[in-house]
């Protein structure tokens, strides 16, 4: 537990190394001046009794020469006046006692609580030499001077720990003094880089290194809280940019659709060459501005965050086979091969996210490819398959590998000629690519070609096969013949669309019941003014309904499900997805003329339910 603060505090760290240390420093020193005291006071009192020795030194050798013990102990009595005396004998020279001394009223003391000084005792022969003749043995009472050591201990201990007390009270103060604001402003920090721009910065009353890294802080603090609300204001632009491309899309597609089915009419029952050719200009002109309005719709929303990935396990073949429909026709019409690598396999994706990402690389392939061709292939590399979208087009310079995922970045487009698009579709492969979490790369020569490759995670378990079957309407299709006097319903709340398709249909020889409002629509059914064959919905029909939800009230009203179609300036997942569930063909607005009266024609002769319709760009 202490282990883990100390590693995780650095308060608690330098405050316990400043207190170890100087503890130490303080410690030594008061250890070393105890112990010299004690060596001090008991090699006194070893002096003193040694001293006391040589005072009957020559009494008490002359007493063990006569072998007089009286004579030795009055020898040894005059040691009583010595401070701390407690006892003396004599030894002969085999250890055995001569005499012995012990001073008035003192006590027997032992060899713990005694200091003895013990001389051997020599005396002169008849010959003159000196022989020894036994030991002296002084003993002094060592329990004054071991008290007095020990009260000398305890009082430089408790000097020592009180100087060691106030030493670390104030090492704990000077080191907490910097620790403490460092460490506020490491939290300070952290809950900056958490988002809470609400904290408070310690230190900022100070005036040397503390105070200035706090006045930094408070800076970095505001910088955080400027950023939050130009964040947040940025994120309300981009939200309002979402809703108005939203409504302006809506309602720039609306004219757009009935000026298409207006200038069919119009070539269709031209009278000349010229009024034709005019009517085939005036639907090119609505269909590249309805290319500008997809791209710039997709961009918003996918910087607004509402566009959500449903992941699932697809069997890349579907998915190759799908994108061959859509771009087959276009490569050939531009005299370009679209080679399609055979390959199967679950991957996990979402189909319909995953498809724009991969057609806006080939169409983006086949805008900047004039001869040559165009490879979809599929490479499996461990748990992934890399898709390869390869061209033998202009290719694109070293230093702008990286540019041309910007919005409106084109590369050998000076002239913005509009045939090659606007600059949008690599700047939503990259955000798709960001939302799919599949990862987008480019290689390129320049002058040969392009590589543009994706890597996908394969799926645990095999793909499950398509419940529906799919319509494909390839680009310049022509009218398929339909069952005579086919039934059309056609909704739409606005009235310009609603009369350019109604009046479109009926020149093409359907018969068509227009209706604005879906209770005019419902009444009418029940009142039988018209059994529809098939169903044309669009999907905006009012602030609270909507295309989905009315082909399902007439299927319910009918107790049949009339093959429908849903046209849409909304083409979100949700949508598509709810479509396809339900088996509703969807198409994006504008369609061109004929496209839709090829599709009427292919629905009115099938029996089996229809999936979603890829909208082409």
């Amino acid at each position: 537990m202490l282990l883990e603060v100390l590693s995780r505090s650095l308060v608690a760290r330098t405050t316990t190394a400043a207190v170890l240390l100087v503890s130490v420093l303080i410690a030594v020193p008061m250890a070393v001046l105890i112990q010299a005291d004690v060596r001090a006071t008991q090699a006194e009192l070893v002096i003193r009794a040694e001293l006391a020795t040589k005072i009957v030194l020559d009494d008490a050798a002359s007493a063990l020469w006569d072998l007089d013990p009286e004579e030795a102990v009055t020898a040894l009595a005059p040691l009583r006046s010595i401070d701390a005396f407690a006892e003396a004998e004599i030894l002969g020279t085999r250890g055995e006692r001569f005499a012995f001394y012990r001073k008035p009223d003192a006590r027997p003391v032992t060899e713990d609580s005694s200091t003895t000084a013990t001389v051997p005792l020599e005396h002169a022969d008849r010959s003159g030499n000196r022989r020894a003749i036994g030991t002296l043995l002084v003993r002094l009472d060592a329990t004054q001077t071991n008290t007095a050591i020990r009260e000398d201990v305890l009082l430089l201990t408790a000097v020592g720990a009180g100087i060691l007390l106030l030493v670390i009270i104030g090492v704990v103060w000077a080191t907490r003094g910097v620790t403490v604001p460092i460490a506020g402003m490491t939290r300070a920090m952290s809950d900056l880089a958490a988002g809470d721009v609400s904290v408070e910065v310690p230190g900022r009353h100070r005036d040397d290194e503390i105070g200035r890294m706090a006045a930094a802080l408070r800076t970095f603090r505001q910088n955080a809280i400027d950023l939050r609300a130009a964040k947040e204001r940025a994120e309300q632009a981009v939200a309002s940019k979402a809703k108005f491309m939203a409504a302006a899309s809506h309602d720039l597609r609306q004219p757009a659709q009935s000026l298409l089915m207006l200038s069919a009419i119009l070539r269709r029952n031209a009278t000349s060459p010229e009024t034709a050719d005019s009517a085939r200009k005036i639907e090119q002109v609505v269909m590249t501005l309805k290319q500008l309005l997809d791209d710039l719709l997709e961009v918003s929303r996918l910087d607004a965050g509402g566009v959500t990935a449903t992941m699932g396990v697809h069997d890349i073949g579907d998915l190759f086979l799908a994108l061959d429909a859509q771009f087959g026709p276009v490569a050939r019409n531009k005299g370009l091969a679209l080679a399609v690598s055979p390959l199967h396999g679950g991957v996990v994706t979402d189909r319909v996210l995953f498809l724009r990402l991969l057609g806006n690389l080939i169409d983006n392939a086949i805008r900047y490819t004039a001869a040559g061709s165009v490879q979809l292939v599929g490479l499996e590399a461990g748990s992934q398959i890399v898709v390869e979208v390869r061209d033998s087009g202009i290719g694109i310079p070293e230093d702008r590998l990286e540019a041309i995922f910007e919005e409106f970045h084109q590369i050998g487009n000076p002239e913005r000629n509009r045939d090659n698009g606007i600059g949008l579709g690599l700047s939503i492969v990259k955000r798709l690519s960001t939302v799919l979490n599949h990862p987008v790369k480019v290689r390129s020569v320049l002058g040969k070609g392009s590589v543009f490759s994706v890597a996908i995670p394969l799926a645990a378990e095999p793909a499950k096969p398509p419940e529906l079957e799919s319509v494909r309407i390839d680009g310049a299709a022509s009218e398929t013949a339909a069952p005579a006097d086919v039934a059309v319903l056609v909704i739409d709340d606005d009235s310009f669309v609603l009369n350019g398709l109604t009046q479109f249909l009926t020149d093409a020889g359907r018969r068509v019941h227009g209706v604005s409002t879906v209770a005019r629509a419902l009444d009418d059914l029940r009142d039988g003014v018209i059994r529809p064959d098939i169903l044309v919905a669009d999907y905006h029909l009012s602030a609270t309904e909507n295309g989905i939800d009315f082909i399902t009230q007439v299927w319910s009203l009918l107790e049949a499900r009339v093959p429908a179609i849903l046209i849409s300036g909304r083409l979100d997942g949700e949508v598509m997805r709810r479509a396809g569930d339900l088996g509703i063909a969807v198409v994006a607005k504008p369609i061109l003329p004929d496209r839709l009266s090829t599709l009427i024609g292919q629905m009115a002769k099938r029996e089996r339910p229809l999936s979603v319709i890829q909208p082409s760009k």
